[in-house]
């Protein structure tokens, strides 16, 4: 019976993020044909519609939108709407957990983690995995922060968000690891390791 529960477990651990990966894509999609699709059928005739326009009319926008995002002029109005939902309170925590957790696994938020590192947990002897965001603070004129040190995020498991700490170069020690695979370690509490050690068992 064991080997039988094993065996199954080991299945619904590899099937279920492809199921919840799949369900996520089809209520994109099933949300963008509906939202878009009855914006195209409000401005123009039904017989014009044909069924998936709406979905592709929303890769369009997102497509168009982040071209939008690279100029200033937008950006600046961007930034000025986004002020304007932060400053509703209820709003404000959830936008602000979905687009903290969205950046965090970007490719820019990575290229702004310039190592992995290893830093002590204040209470006991363990340590915590931490990235480096901030390592030359000259340039930055941080005038509280000694030349000696640099500036750790360290993310939360199981949730969103982290702690940016600011320490001594001398209790920061380097580890040779992936950004990639220290978030998928961090993010899963250490359940899921090196993606690569995995695909060679």
């Amino acid at each position: 019976m064991k080997p039988i529960s094993k065996t199954f477990f080991k299945g619904l651990i590899a099937i279920t993020p492809l199921i919840l990966t799949l369900y996520l894509l089809l209520w994109l999609a099933g949300t963008a044909e509906l939202v878009l699709g009855n914006i195209f059928k409000f401005f123009f005739p039904d017989s014009w519609y044909i069924k998936g326009l709406g979905f592709v009319l929303g890769l369009a926008v997102v497509y168009f939108f982040g071209g939008f995002l690279e100029t200033r002029s937008f950006l600046r109005l961007f930034n000025s709407f986004e002020e304007l939902v932060l400053q509703i309170p209820v709003i404000k925590s959830v936008y602000t957990a979905i687009r903290d957790f969205i950046s965090l696994f970007s490719s820019e938020q990575k290229g702004k983690f310039k190592q992995v590192v290893l830093v002590n947990v204040p209470l006991g002897n363990g340590q915590q995995i931490g990235f480096i965001t901030v390592s030359d603070f000259e340039e930055l004129s941080h005038t509280f922060i000694a030349d000696d040190q640099v500036a750790v995020f360290l993310p939360f498991s199981y949730a969103i968000g982290g702690n940016t700490v600011i320490m001594s170069r001398e209790n920061v020690v380097e580890i040779d690891m992936s950004v990639e695979d220290a978030l998928r370690f961090i993010a899963t509490a250490g359940v899921v390791g090196n993606i690569n050690d995995e695909k060679k068992e």
